[in-house]
């Protein structure tokens, strides 16, 4: 007797093999293994570089942020902030290695993943995919821009003050070109790993100035009830646009991780990023709160202005944060020809022109933002529309819309809970953006008229 024909098992539907693929793509494919990096960093050089791309002129500028906030405020408010952009980071990072498993690549840039994100999603987002990626990779660029302009109107301010002191008073624009022409043959470096050594220098040289600068903000404290704990509602929001400034090196986190040795390190619970981000948040606090504290209302926009300009110790301690500051400038930088290369095949990588491309566009970077610093040197607008920016798009709006994308097929969990997280990340980023933004760039417009009437 012949056995009966087994009946014709159903060809699986395309959800279902989107869901399969997500729920085992970690054990079909590990992109982790698959990545190669020319010159690696270990985890020490991840924590330096991660360190050094983050501690800067944003902790610096805490304490007139507490003002702002207040002291109780502004603890409370720098601990939710913090947690807020270390997890957006983590959802960012998750969604890029999913991106890696479902395309079976050992990396993706972090525009590739929005448009990977927009194929998977819904088919009407589908046509977007393309423009989304371009349009992510124009904002990562201009994060990195305002970031690196920041960064020569502090050393050019810093700099100016012991040049008035011992020389003639120079205008400060005189300052930001010097700072490019000094910067020209760093920036000209082609290697993340090269970099580690100008990263260690420029740690020692910030936390030796944070050390000396302890001396001026335990002097002459005054009566402690003579700061306020908490501001009108009004000014919180200049307080979150100043913070944010100190976490929002998402393109330099990014590029730190994707050189790692052992990437897989880098986030987890005691990994380099939380590891580094809880560092970052006890000195923020620390300084916020001692240099509100010792200051009050006549805090600057760096704390660095406020000490003495004729004292030997002063300008050491100007000296040390602003060479500090001035060599974190090639690793911020370094971002903006991660992405603008990224999407190069790999024969033109090896092509007769690609380094004389690539220094082409590291000279046009760097003479741009050296333009915009002249321009445009208010310290403290261009900080609070650098966070408000960077937070908005970088840390909200892209890691929520990735998600939301990526877990279309799959769901969103019981009562649908990712879908409601990405979506109060998406309404955070762009009330934050939006009027964060508008205010500083308020700021930066009647700046550039005064500057305008004084030409």
């Amino acid at each position: 007797m012949e056995p009966k024909p087994r009946p014709e098992q159903a060809e699986p539907t395309e959800l279902a093999l989107t869901e399969i693929r997500s729920r085992s793509s970690f054990f079909i494919y590990n992109p982790y293994e698959k990545r190669t990096v020319e010159v690696p960093l270990t985890n020490c050089d991840a924590v330096i570089s991660l360190l050094k791309c983050v501690i800067g002129t944003g902790i610096l500028a805490m304490p007139l942020a507490f003002r702002h906030s207040g002291v109780l405020g502004g603890v409370l408010f720098s601990v939710l902030l913090m947690i807020l952009l270390t997890y957006s980071i983590h959802l960012l990072i998750a969604g890029m290695t999913e991106c890696c498993r479902r395309r079976r690549v050992p990396q993706v840039s972090m525009p590739e993943a929005v448009q990977i994100a927009y194929e998977l999603g819904p088919k009407w987002v589908h046509r977007f995919g393309r423009t989304a990626g371009l349009l992510t990779a124009c904002v990562l660029v201009f994060g990195q821009f305002g970031l690196c302009t920041v960064y020569l109107v502090f050393v050019a301010k810093n700099f100016k003050e012991i040049g008035d002191y011992y020389g003639g008073k120079y205008n400060e624009r005189y300052y930001v070109l010097g700072a490019c022409l000094l910067l020209l043959p760093l920036f000209l470096i082609r290697r993340l790993k090269y970099l580690v050594p100008l990263n260690l220098v420029s740690n020692f040289l910030l936390y030796g100035g944070f050390a000396f600068i302890m001396y001026y903000l335990f002097s002459g404290l005054p009566d402690p009830r003579e700061r306020q704990l908490t501001t009108c509602p009004s000014e919180w929001l200049v307080f979150f646009g100043i913070a944010s400034f100190s976490l929002t090196a998402v393109g330099s986190m990014l590029v730190v991780e994707a050189n790692m040795a052992q990437p897989q390190s880098y986030l987890g619970m005691f990994g380099v990023l939380n590891v580094s981000v809880f560092f970052i948040l006890l000195s923020n606090i620390f300084f916020g709160i001692m240099g509100y504290w010792r200051f009050g209302e006549i805090v600057e926009a760096s704390i660095t202005l406020n000490i003495p300009q004729n004292e030997i110790l002063s300008q050491l301690i100007k000296v040390f944060i602003a060479t500090g500051i001035f060599l974190s400038y090639p690793l911020n930088g370094f971002v903006v020809i991660t992405v603008i290369f990224s999407d190069y095949s790999e024969a033109t990588e090896k092509g007769r022109y690609h380094t004389l491309q690539e220094y082409a566009v590291r000279l046009s970077f760097l003479l741009l933002t050296g333009l915009v610093a002249v321009g445009v040197p208010n310290l403290a607008a261009l900080t609070e529309l650098e966070g408000a920016f960077s937070l908005s798009n970088l840390n909200l709006l892209c890691p929520a819309l990735i998600d939301i994308f990526l877990n279309y097929d799959v769901g969103y969990g019981r009562l649908r809970w990712k879908l409601v997280r990405d979506l109060l990340l998406i309404v955070v980023g762009l009330v934050f953006g939006i009027v964060g933004c508008t205010m500083a760039m308020k700021q930066l417009v009647d700046d550039f008229r005064t500057t305008l009437q004084h030409m």
